[in-house]
């Protein structure tokens, strides 16, 4: 669902993603650091502005998560602007321009239009580099990893595999079922093995599907180095809730040592970091954003 209108003029949108629900808006300047936050104003202002197009309130504590991002903008080094050019007049789209010596570089974008980004930068380093192009764009036709053999029904077949060989555990629950063939494709079978063969079917946290088996997964099949990264990245647990990632900190920390061979050291300082980085995403004084 779209806001197109606010109070200031900004969009207001939400996302159904991963059984919550994600509140945002778009920009607002600020200034650049590392880590930014989500202040309590902006969040206030997402709950405003969604209140009067839902039948039930959502009340502050009803928020799981929040967090704040800085778009990478990208201007256009060929166009004169007289350096008064405002981020709001940015295009958001991305760039690629061709240096006196070849050099081809290619800034701006975002995420989901990384298809599109590839494509067009290999193009350019074929027309600059005058090379034969012999077909098409493939693209736009190949499948992520794990989705060769991906089908709607996915999830029963996981839920089926786990019955036989993880039977009364976790890993048996419709809901990590489907959130493994959800996150997983048709690799979701090599995690099962994964975890009856090491005996790791046990949920990460209560309250949500992921388990044990995918922080060795991680590890082994996609380059996971940090406590970190698995929560925020390799999982989203850090995004949909903030208090359950950092209850699942320990656990993680332990997985990782044991397959990575970390020291006593490196344990303690990876959970020190990655609650550092999961403060940012805690509710501010008084309001926050994503929503059970």
């Amino acid at each position: 669902m779209i806001v197109p209108k606010t109070k200031d003029g900004r969009v207001v949108f939400m996302l159904p993603f991963q059984g919550h629900i994600i509140a945002g808006t778009t920009d607002s300047a600020c200034d650049v650091i590392d880590r930014p936050v989500a202040h309590a104003e902006e969040v206030k202002f997402i709950l405003d502005a969604i209140s009067d197009f839902l039948c039930i309130k959502v009340r502050e504590e009803d928020v799981l998560s929040t967090w704040s991002g800085i778009r990478p903008l990208a201007a256009d080094p060929t166009v004169e602007t007289g350096g008064s050019q405002s981020t709001s007049s940015i295009s958001r789209d991305h760039l690629i321009f061709t240096e006196p010596n070849g050099l081809i570089t290619i800034t701006g974008g975002k995420w989901t239009t990384y298809r599109r980004m590839a494509e067009d930068a290999v193009d350019t380093a074929l027309a600059t580099g005058k090379l034969p192009v012999t077909q098409p764009c493939r693209t736009s036709r190949l499948k992520l990893l794990g989705g060769q053999a991906y089908n709607p029904t996915l999830h029963t077949e996981v839920a089926q595999q786990a019955s036989t060989l993880l039977p009364s555990t976790a890993a048996c629950s419709p809901a990590t079922a489907r959130h493994l063939a959800s996150a997983y494709g048709d690799q979701a079978h090599e995690v099962l093995e994964l975890a009856a063969d090491e005996h790791l079917a046990g949920l990460l946290v209560p309250g949500h599907p992921y388990i044990e088996a995918e922080v060795v997964h991680a590890c082994r099949s996609e380059y996971c180095a940090s406590v970190e990264d698995f929560l925020a990245r390799r999982t989203r647990l850090a995004f949909l809730d903030s208090k359950a990632a950092e209850a699942a900190i320990p656990r993680v920390a332990s997985l990782m040592a044991k397959e990575l061979g970390w020291t006593r050291w490196r344990e303690r300082s990876e959970i020190k970091n990655a609650g550092a980085y999961l403060a940012t995403f805690a509710v501010p004084a008084h309001h926050v954003v994503a929503a059970a």
